[in-house]
């Protein structure tokens, strides 16, 4: 084998590993993002008043739009 198809074939590789990496690296950030998001969504649930009402009857709502 030549030394320039071996320097070829490490180079390659080199760069799959590094866009592997990247692509791990997104990933991540992007499950970072949704978490937070998702925490965000649990304190807004939270803090968000519920409806008090002194009969069960006073709730109605349509499902048609």
């Amino acid at each position: 084998m030549e030394t320039g198809s071996i320097a070829g074939s490490s180079l390659l590789l080199k760069t799959a590993q590094t866009q592997q990496a990247l692509s791990t690296s997104m990933m991540k950030q992007a499950a970072e993002q949704q978490n937070k998001m998702a925490n965000l969504l649990a304190q807004n649930t939270q803090q968000a008043t519920q409806p008090t009402a002194k009969n069960s009857a006073d709730f109605s709502f349509s499902i048609l739009a």
